[in-house]
């Protein structure tokens, strides 16, 4: 049934204003079907404004209609619990074209689930607004991909999206893959460029207070992203999960410690070993430095890639990183660089570039492990 009629061939008891007014509210104007949530107040392509939504009873209105019962049909024809806002395609879906496709408690459950979600969204504060940042680089043969709805999902109900477009600062359509000798200068340049154009000015002008931050790119280039977003400004980094795939944060499965293993002798180069996501032999690093080089680790009981699951993981990670910079620093002093060799989850790296104090901090030079190219090489510096 329209919302804007009323359906009297069968002397239908008339749905009252205050029961239509509140389904309208409760629903948002939006269709409650699962996984459509279309606008119902306004046409998507030409945005002219009308009403296009349906009221759906989920026992029917009749017996004789789809889920119909005698009893239950007269009795729950104006109630509010037994109806629901649709969208033409979808009201057709459900009382013609698959009727038992869509018994009461399949109907129900979209009913309370759609409700329920535009209660959270609606009821989130005005201070609760973040925005979102995605950075995504390929990474060997792979090319990532991520939406800005998933991204907009993810951050509720915590926060909700400043604005309507997440901020990207990709290098789209880029054919260049990390074992290009041009690979790194290139992504770095256009990573630095997007970073002034794009952040940089919602940082200086006060006008965002909080940031989320979705990124998928070699660990280099997440820990450039990181020093560049610094730890001046509110955000949260998430994590890209692969059981179950989401980026939403997961509940702990074990308590992770992280350990600090000092180098047995101070020699010339300094080098830092994070072994977090797999083990990385010292010897491939001997490899790249030469021998006469002092390597600190920092690593887990059991390195493995899905490890990370919450926030409070990030944030004892920065305390660890920031403790080795200070240990570095004191020992070696500014004009030494620290060598970074790198197996970590992608938040973390963007963490370990946040935890780089640059007006005090020795230089980083970032190396990169790939099979294309024997093993670890240079791929930035951030001074």
């Amino acid at each position: 049934m329209r919302i804007t009629t009323a359906m009297k061939a069968k002397n239908r008891k008339e749905i009252p204003n205050s029961v239509l007014t509140r389904l309208w509210a409760r629903s948002a104007g939006r269709c409650a079907y699962t996984g459509c949530n279309e606008v119902l107040w306004e046409d998507i392509l030409t945005r002219r404004n009308y009403n296009q939504a349906y009221i759906a009873h989920i026992i029917a209105a009749e017996p004789d209609g789809p889920r119909g019962d005698d009893i239950l049909s007269p009795k729950l024809c104006q109630d509010y619990e037994n109806l629901m806002l649709l969208c033409d395609r979808h009201h057709r879906l459900i009382d013609r074209v698959d009727v038992a496709g869509h018994p009461p408690n399949r109907l129900y459950e979209m009913k309370l689930a759609h409700e329920d979600r535009m209660d959270r969204l609606t009821g989130i504060q005005e201070n609760k607004k973040s925005q979102i940042i995605l950075y995504l680089a390929n990474v060997g043969p792979q090319t990532p991909a991520l939406s800005n709805d998933i991204a907009c999902e993810t951050i509720t109900p915590a926060y909700y999206p400043a604005s309507s477009r997440a901020i990207d600062l990709a290098y789209r359509n880029s054919v260049n893959r990390d074992h290009d000798p041009a690979y790194w200068q290139i992504e770095e340049h256009n990573l630095i460029n997007q970073y002034k154009e794009k952040v940089a000015p919602l940082c200086s002008d006060g006008s965002t207070a909080h940031f989320s931050i979705f990124a998928f790119a070699p660990q280099p280039l997440l820990i450039k992203l990181g020093a560049l977003l610094g730890d001046a400004h509110a955000m949260d980094i998430y994590q890209r999960h692969r059981q179950p795939p989401s980026w939403k944060w997961q509940l702990p499965t074990e308590t992770v410690i992280y350990r600090v293993i000092p180098p047995a002798e101070d020699l010339p180069t300094v080098a830092l070993n994070i072994s977090l996501s797999a083990r990385i032999n010292n010897d491939r690093i001997y490899k790249t430095l030469g021998a006469n080089c002092s390597i600190w680790t920092i690593t887990i009981d059991s390195p493995n890639l899905h490890f990370v699951r919450s926030p409070t993981q990030l944030a004892a990670f920065r305390q660890i990183a920031r403790s080795v910079y200070d240990e570095v620093n004191f020992k070696y002093g500014q004009p030494t660089p620290l060598h970074v060799f790198p197996a970590m989850p992608n938040s973390l790296a963007i963490e370990f570039g946040r935890s780089r104090l640059p007006k005090v901090d020795v230089p980083l030079v970032v190396y990169d492990n790939n099979k294309e190219t024997d093993g670890f090489s240079k791929a930035l510096t951030i001074n």
